[in-house]
């Protein structure tokens, strides 16, 4: 089937538009992911730097007076785990900015929806 000439150009611009769209989408893609790595890295170290000296501390002066009464009390073996309940906290907290960075990541790229050219029916 032999298409005119305008047809032709139009084919050829919309291939050339929908080349540069998708070089942009994974232009897009490839800093959304040094973005995610970026954050991920702070992340663990506001955890490392911040948050892990505080957790200690207030386990420390708070919840271990309270842990030495009762295993005054009631004897308890040694835990076996080497990660305490800071390292908990820091890991629920790495997981929730990970969500928010994959959340925005996820918001903006659903929100392309303008981008796409609705074929002409007449």
């Amino acid at each position: 089937m032999e298409l005119s000439k305008k047809r032709e150009r139009e084919l050829s611009r919309l291939s050339d538009d929908a080349g540069d769209l998708w070089q942009k989408q994974r232009d897009l893609l490839a800093r959304a992911s040094e973005v995610l790595r970026d954050a991920g890295r702070h992340a663990g170290d506001i955890g490392r730097d911040e948050l892990y000296p505080k957790a200690k501390s207030s386990l420390q002066h708070a919840v271990a007076p309270a842990l030495e009464k009762v295993r005054r009390h009631k004897p308890q073996p040694e835990p076996e785990s080497k990660m305490g309940a800071g390292a908990f906290a820091l890991m629920a907290i790495g997981a929730a900015t990970v969500a928010v960075v994959g959340y925005a990541i996820w918001s903006t790229l659903r929100a392309d929806e303008d981008l796409w050219v609705e074929a002409d029916d007449a």
